[in-house]
C-alpha cells in the first residue's frame, strides 16, 4: 500500500527526490543507466512537454520514481520511447508496493514498453519477447578485458589488430579522438545515420523534429554526474567514423552511431569501440552497454548480458479495453490457415506502435504509417 503519489513535471522534481532517485538507480545493477537517470528526464521534457514523473511512497517511507509521456485514454509510455533503450520504475531498496498496482493507481491503464528491467518478475506476464543488451565489463580495466575476451575470440581480436595496422599502413595515421565538442562531426554523423535509414527502408527518427531536437540539446547540455559523449575516429586527416553516447555513474550507453561507407572494409566504427575501451579509464568508463540487437560484432565484445522485455502492461480504462480488442485479433488471425500472413496484423500492429511512440500528434501519425506502407512496397518492387 502507498502512502503517497505525486506526479508531476522532471523540473518539478525536489533536489531531495532527485538525488534519491540517483542514488537508487546506481545501487541496483540493472537499473544503473544513463536513460534511467533523473536527468534523461529532464532532457526528454525540453521537447516533450507530455514528460511526467510518478514518486511513489511506500508506508515505511521507501520510494520509486518512473519518468513517461502521458496520452489520453490512460494511455502511456517510457520517458523518450522508442530512442530509449533502457526503462523501468526505479525504486529503493526496501520499496514494498508492487510496480503493476503503482501504475494502476497512477491512473496509467496501458503501458507498452521494449526494453523493460525490474529485479521482480511483475512485469512477465505482460512480456511478448526478451532480448539481451550485450555489456562490456571494464570494472578490472581494459588490459583485463581484452586478455578474457582474447581467449574466448582469439581469431576475431587478432583480426582486429591486423585492420589496425592495416589502416596505419594504407593510410599513414590513425586516431581515435574522444570528447569532441565539434557539431560539425555530430553533423556528418547525423548525414552517415540518414543514409543508412534510407538503405534499410527504416523510419528514419532523426527526421523526426523532438528526437533531433533532443539529441542536440543533449549535446551541449553540461551535468555533473549526466554527459552525452561525442567520439571520432580519423583517418588520415578525414572523419571515417563517430559515435554519440550517455556516461552516467561509470555507464556509457552507445546512442547513434554509424562511419562513412568509404572505409568500410577497414571497420572504423569497430576500430572506435576499442578508441573507447582502451581509455575507459580516463574516460571515467566503467562499462559499456552496447544495447540490444543481433549485430554480429556484439557477441564477440559482450562479457555480460541483461534481459530486457518487450510487450504491453495492460490493466484497465479506455486504452487497455483498445489494446486487448486489438491482442483478440491479432490472436484470432494467427491461428488461420492462412500460411504467413497469419503474422501480419501483428506486425501492423508493432508498426502502428512504433510510429505511436515517435509521433505524439494523430496527424503525425497518419502521415508517418503512410510512409511506411510506401516504404514497404518500394522494398517489395
Amino acid at each position: 500500500m502507498l502512502a503517497k503519489l505525486t506526479i508531476c513535471k522532471p523540473k518539478e522534481v525536489g533536489a531531495e527526490d532527485r538525488q534519491r532517485w540517483a542514488d537508487a538507480g546506481q545501487a541496483t545493477i540493472i537499473w544503473n543507466s544513463p536513460f534511467l537517470h533523473p536527468q534523461f528526464a529532464v532532457l526528454v521534457a525540453e521537447q516533450r512537454p507530455d514528460t511526467r514523473v510518478l514518486i511513489a511512497e511506500d508506508q515505511k517511507g521507501h520510494r520509486a520514481w518512473f519518468a513517461f509521456h502521458r496520452y489520453k485514454g490512460n494511455l502511456a509510455r517510457p520517458v523518450g520511447a522508442p530512442i530509449s533503450d533502457h526503462q523501468g520504475m526505479i525504486a529503493e531498496p526496501g520499496f514494498s508496493a508492487v510496480t503493476t498496482d503503482v501504475l494502476a493507481e497512477a491512473g496509467i491503464g496501458a503501458l507498452p514498453f521494449s526494453a523493460w528491467s525490474e529485479p521482480r518478475p511483475v512485469m512477465e506476464k505482460f512480456s511478448t519477447h526478451v532480448e539481451s543488451s550485450h555489456l562490456v565489463d571494464l570494472s578490472q580495466g581494459p588490459d583485463h578485458y581484452f586478455a578474457q575476451q582474447q581467449q574466448q575470440h582469439h581469431k576475431y581480436f587478432k583480426k582486429m589488430r591486423q585492420r589496425a595496422r592495416g589502416v596505419l599502413r594504407d593510410y599513414g595515421s590513425a586516431e581515435f579522438v574522444p570528447n569532441v565538442r565539434d557539431h560539425s562531426l555530430l553533423n556528418l554523423l547525423f548525414s552517415w545515420k540518414h543514409q543508412q535509414f534510407k538503405r534499410t527502408g527504416k523510419l528514419d527518427v532523426l527526421r523526426i523534429q523532438w528526437v533531433r531536437a533532443l539529441l542536440e540539446t543533449a549535446f551541449v547540455s553540461r551535468h555533473p554526474h549526466f554527459q552525452t559523449v561525442l567520439f571520432g575516429y580519423r583517418i588520415g586527416n578525414t572523419w571515417a567514423a563517430a559515435e554519440l553516447g550517455l556516461l552516467a555513474n561509470g555507464v556509457y550507453h552507445s546512442w547513434i552511431a554509424a562511419y562513412d561507407d568509404t572505409f568500410a572494409r577497414v571497420s572504423p566504427g569497430l576500430l572506435l569501440l576499442h578508441g573507447v575501451i582502451e581509455q575507459a579509464p580516463e574516460l571515467g568508463i566503467t562499462q559499456i552497454d552496447l544495447g540490444r540487437g543481433h549485430d554480429h560484432y556484439k557477441k564477440y565484445y559482450a562479457s555480460a548480458y541483461l534481459p530486457l522485455k518487450s510487450g504491453c502492461l495492460v490493466q484497465s480504462g479506455p486504452a487497455a479495453g483498445q489494446r486487448k480488442l486489438i491482442f483478440a485479433l491479432c490472436d484470432s488471425f494467427a491461428r488461420l490457415p492462412v500460411g504467413k500472413l497469419a503474422g501480419l496484423p501483428g506486425r501492423i500492429d508493432g508498426s502502428l506502435e512504433y510510429i505511436g511512440a515517435c509521433h505524439p500528434a494523430r496527424f503525425d501519425q497518419f502521415r508517418a504509417f503512410g510512409g511506411a506502407i510506401l516504404r514497404t512496397i518500394k522494398g517489395r518492387n
